[in-house]
This record gives structure tokens, C-alpha cells and sequence, in this order.
């Protein structure tokens, strides 16, 4: 099960109506500092446990409503929902196997099935029904939400403690719990069952307390009736044992608690335990576990390339059973970047951009993603390198399938002046000007993609001193060229 979907309103930074689609492996948020990437991480908070309007509504948006709906999607959903806690909720899957939740402020009603009205507020959980099309919020689902799945944050200003936690829900936990399954059932933990009985049985504590239990008895016969009191002190669960316990990082002979120690520091635990976690995780049986999704602010931070490329591996193993959201600035990160299972979102606060849009350009190459493509679509970087990238995919791909130009009586070779004559009668191209004349062997370049190429490939050459007017290529120009060249092959 995964998180198909997510659809904002007045949330945050996110004014009015934003629906954003995922993937089920790893998602990419990429833009600029405060363009609303952890936004969508702080969504899935308000779903778990907003309890006012005010600390979510979008500024300016104060006499309207809040709210956050997510889709999950998954072929893995019914057998979730077939398991205990879960069961009673089975109806609302539809029949694509998708499951709506929402919470928003906006106040509303629904009838139960005993036909009483019920209201919906904030700090109500909502279900999508598909039978009655309408949002319920039938008895339980609050703590629903909890069972269904666990979201594990790692944020660029560490929330150490979920990562000294040793509760089940937590990575830590999860990683002691599976570990030390067989362990119940050795010796030492046998002695120690065995031991507790002695202590707290008839030979230890019980016949201290008997007395105690007669007079409560007592006087509870007196006044309610025969009644029969027992303190019974059983073995508490293991993961009780878990929870007492933490992690102490020695440096130099000197034993220190995580949470002493610096923010570079503590990240590189959360980010170990998570790779540890991801040589595990194939063993715990999916198909009826809740899915854990990772929610992971700026990983590169604080580790080099290499680093980055090991916690790369292990987040590719993860998402073979867990999704993964991942905000970062680092190209580097992204590869490894698969179009079938992953998906970029560039986020925008520019005029005249969308806030949000997809990055599936990422595939123009069979080699894809190339660095120049990753910065360019990801980054907003415009690049000499990718622009020659293209240009050299884009000529030989036209000269592959025997374009012609020039009324059909040339044919595109591999030569750049036949390929400048095939662009030079295309549909948006951007022809040289007076400050752009680059002239060799009595050939003057006639497009600005050629022009911009053989400036980028010999940018000192003055060849015919006089006559070359070889303007360096602005940003802009680059960039002009670059959309064209992205069109035109789609085009073709």
C-alpha cells in the first residue's frame, strides 16, 4: 500500500487547491529553499493528529477551510484491511482497491447506519465511503489511522528522539523486534520467565500480598457483595524491556547518549538505522504488515558523494516494500533516477511557474538521466553540457531517419551544416542574428542551436577576424535552445 495521491487545501504555504500523484517507490521533491517540500511532509502530520485550524491555514486564507485528503492505492490493500484491527473498515476499498482519507475544518454531517446524525469537524478523521459517496467517520477510524501505517520522519532539524525510541512503531523497535524473534525462545529468556514466576509467584511475592487481598475482599463483601481479589503481576512483553532502553555512541573511550550529541551526528544514526532497516525489511511478510513510508528532509546533507551513493543503494532496497518521499538539492541523488518507479516534483514559488509540476522529463536519452538533464529538469539549471547533449542526440537521431531539407533535395548527414539546414526550416527555431555570426570554411552558422554548439565546443576561435561576430551565448539563449531542441524531438 502506498500514497497515491495527495490533495491540498489551504494548507500552509499551498493557497487554495494543489493535487500532487506519487509513486510507489521513491518520490523527489526538488526547488528552491521555502517552496513548500517539507509542506507535504507536515500533510500527512495533520492527517495523523491536527487538532486547530489556525496552525495549518494558509496565510491570508483565515475565513476559509483547511484541509488535507490522501488517496492510498495498492493491490496489497484489501489483505491490510482483512487483518484484525482492520477488518471492519473493508468496505470503504473501492473497487480499484483505493482507500480516502481526509481531515479537514470544514464542518459537516453524515448518518450512521443506525440512521443518527454525526457530525464532522477538525479533529475527526474521515473515511471516504463509495457505496454512499460521502465522507463518514464511523466509529474507531481516528486510531484507525495509526494501524493502517507508520510514517517515519527524518527532518534537516533532527526529531531525535523517534530515533532513540525503541517502541515497535519505530525503527529502532522494528529492528530489535525482528532480530530477536528466535530470542524468546532461548535459554537466558526462558530463565529470566522462570525466574519472574519464583519472584512474583507462590514463592515470592504473592503470599505478601494475601492478606491485603482478604481485607480489600472484606470489605467489598460487606458493601457490594462476594468478590474475589487477586494481584497477578505477569511478564510484561518483551517490547516493554525495548522501551527502557537507548543508544550510547562512543567516541575516544567516552560513552555519550545520542541525544547529546550534534545535529550532523545524530542524522547519520537516523540515516544508519534506516539502511540497516533496508537489508531486513524483505523479510517481514507485507502482504499483511502495514507499510512503513519513509519521509526523509535533505539526506545528502552532511555526507559526500560516496555516502550519498550508499545511502542511494539502500533507499532503492527500501522501496521494494516502502515508499519513500525524499526532499534534496543534491543532483547527485538522483542518479539513480528510474521513471518507472520514481517520480520528481519540482516545487515553484516563481511568477509565472506552476507550484508544482512533474519531472518525468527525465527520460529524453536512452541513457537517461543524464547530469545536464537531471540539473536542468530538476534544478532549473541551464547547462552547456546538456545543451550539447541534446544537440548531439537530436542530430544523430534526424540523421538516423534520413530527414530531409531543401525541398528534398538534401538529406541530413553527419555533418552539422546539413543538420543546420534541416533545423533552419523547423517550426519555432531561432535563427542567427547580426551579433551571432560564426563563419568557417565560407559556411556561417544559420540557427542558434549551431550557433550556440560551436561556440560552447570553440569558444575562442575567431576564425575569420571581420566577419565573426561571436557574441558569447546568453543564459536566456541557451535556454531558448534547449526548449526547442526538447520539443523538436518529441515532435520526431
Amino acid at each position: 500500500m502506498f500514497i497515491s495521491k495527495i490533495t491540498l487545501k489551504n494548507f500552509r504555504c499551498f493557497e487554495d487547491e494543489h493535487m500532487l500523484e506519487f509513486k510507489s517507490g521513491i518520490n523527489y521533491f526538488v526547488g528552491d529553499n521555502n517552496c513548500g517540500k517539507t509542506t507535504i511532509f507536515k500533510a500527512i502530520e495533520f492527517i495523523q493528529s491536527a487538532k486547530s485550524k489556525e496552525d495549518w491555514i494558509s496565510k491570508g486564507k483565515e475565513s476559509e477551510d483547511v484541509s488535507v485528503e490522501i488517496e492510498f492505492s495498492g493491490e496489497d490493500i484489501q489483505k491490510l484491511m482483512e487483518t484484525e484491527k482492520l477488518k471492519k473498515y473493508s468496505k470503504y476499498v473501492n473497487s480499484e482497491s483505493k482507500l480516502l482519507i481526509m481531515r479537514s475544518s470544514k464542518s459537516d454531517t453524515w448518518i450512521d447506519s443506525r440512521g443518527n446524525e454525526k457530525k464532522l469537524e477538525l479533529k475527526q478523521v474521515r473515511v471516504f465511503n463509495p457505496e454512499t459517496n460521502i465522507f463518514e467517520n464511523p466509529a474507531g477510524i481516528d486510531s484507525m489511522i495509526s494501524v493502517l501505517f507508520d510514517a517515519q520522519f527524518v527532518y534537516s532539524d533532527l526529531k531525535n528522539e523517534d530515533y532513540q525510541d525503541f517502541g515497535k512503531t519505530k525503527i529502532v523497535g522494528k529492528l530489535i523486534n525482528d532480530i530477536t524473534k528466535d530470542f524468546q525462545q532461548q535459554e537466558s529468556w526462558i530463565n529470566l520467565q522462570n525466574a519472574h514466576q519464583e519472584a512474583f509467584g507462590e514463592n515470592g511475592l504473592t503470599p505478601i500480598l494475601r492478606d491485603m487481598q482478604k481485607r480489600i475482599e472484606s470489605i467489598l463483601s460487606e458493601q457490594y457483595g462476594e468478590t474475589k481479589v487477586e494481584f497477578n503481576f505477569g511478564l510484561p512483553e518483551i517490547e516493554n524491556f525495548f522501551k527502557t532502553g537507548s543508544i550510547l555512541l562512543e567516541e575516544n573511550g567516552i560513552k555519550t547518549q545520542v541525544s547529546e550529541k550534534g545535529t550532523g551526528m545524530q542524522r547519520a544514526l537516523a540515516l544508519s538505522l534506516i539502511q540497516v532497516y533496508s537489508r531486513i525489511d524483505k523479510k517481514i511478510d507485507t502482504a499483511v504488515s502495514k507499510p512503513i513510508i519513509f519521509f526523509i528532509d535533505e539526506p545528502e546533507t552532511f555526507l559526500h558523494p560516496h555516502a550519498q551513493d550508499k545511502l542511494l543503494s539502500s533507499l532503492e532496497r527500501i522501496s521494494e516494500n516502502s515508499q519513500i518521499f525524499i526532499t534534496t538539492h543534491s543532483p547527485y541523488l538522483l542518479k539513480k533516477f528510474n521513471k518507472d518507479t520514481h517520480k520528481i516534483k519540482v516545487f515553484s514559488r516563481r511568477e509565472g511557474e506552476a507550484r508544482v509540476r512533474d519531472g518525468e522529463e527525465l527520460n529524453l536519452f536512452p541513457f537517461s538521466p543524464s547530469w545536464g538533464e537531471i540539473n536542468y529538469y530538476a534544478f532549473n539549471i541551464v547547462s552547456e553540457e546538456f545543451h550539447n547533449e541534446l544537440f548531439g542526440f537530436l542530430h544523430s537521431k534526424i540523421s538516423k531517419k534520413n530527414k530531409c531539407y531543401e525541398n528534398g533535395n538534401k538529406t541530413v548527414s553527419k555533418r552539422i551544416t546539413s543538420f543546420d539546414g534541416w533545423l533552419e526550416e523547423q517550426t519555432g527555431v531561432t535563427k542567427t542574428d547580426d551579433k551571432h555570426i560564426n563563419k568557417h570554411n565560407n559556411y556561417i552558422d544559420k540557427t542558434m542551436p549551431v550557433y550556440i554548439r560551436n561556440y560552447i565546443d570553440h569558444p575562442g576561435e575567431d576564425l575569420d577576424e571581420g566577419i565573426n561576430k561571436r557574441e558569447k551565448p546568453k543564459t536566456s539563449e541557451i535556454k531558448m535552445s534547449i526548449d526547442f531542441m526538447v520539443k523538436l524531438n518529441q515532435r520526431i
